[in-house]
């Protein structure tokens, strides 16, 4: 139910290259043109899924040095989402996001590593509910576009990831639901 950081994967666009010789170039990401959706359940037979409507990041890439590259998300945890109105209450109160007091969930890349032409694992902090804890991220880079005009697509990525809810303190319902969170990021990037 943590995809906010799902978010973190938006790490994806450092496998965009530029140019020899060009500057490093940070570019935005966010709701505006992308989801950040979940999924949860441990059994094909229950399973369940949402996603957050506002969320806003920046990333800086690095083409000639991807490892200097970054990626910072944050995630407006009350545009949290569910197709059941009932779901979405219950997500936002104390026992899962507790948004009132924490409104926010962050990513922060540490290391991001090339794994392939279009592809990359990104390394992160996620907070959430007041906590921080690693999290990883394989993105793949489509539909690259550098020469793009500013505030036109630079490129499209995705991202896959997945947290323990157990590890934000997320336990209610773990025995029926399960702790594994899949979380997958779809974005825009635009200068």
């Amino acid at each position: 139910m943590k995809r906010r950081v799902v978010v973190a994967g938006l790490a994806g666009l450092l496998a965009i290259s530029t140019p020899v010789g060009a500057a490093t170039e940070q570019l935005s990401i966010g709701s505006p043109r992308g989801t950040i959706d979940f999924a949860i359940g441990d059994s094909k037979v229950f399973r369940t899924s949402g996603g957050f409507k506002s969320w806003q990041g920046k990333v800086l890439v690095d083409d000639l040095d991807v490892s200097k590259s970054s990626v910072e998300v944050t995630v407006a945890t009350p545009s949290i989402t569910m197709l059941d109105a009932q779901q979405t209450t219950m997500l936002r109160d104390t026992d899962f996001f507790d948004v009132d007091r924490h409104p926010t969930m962050q990513f922060r890349s540490t290391k991001i590593e090339r794994t392939g032409e279009t592809t990359l694992k990104v390394l992160g902090d996620l907070t959430l509910r007041g906590i921080t804890r690693p999290m990883q991220l394989e993105v793949s880079v489509t539909e690259r576009r550098p020469d793009a005009a500013p505030g036109r697509r630079y490129a499209y990525f995705r991202a896959e990831g997945s947290i323990k809810r157990s590890e934000f303190g997320m336990i209610k319902f773990i025995d029926l639901v399960g702790d594994t969170v899949d979380i997958s990021i779809r974005t825009d990037a635009w200068r």
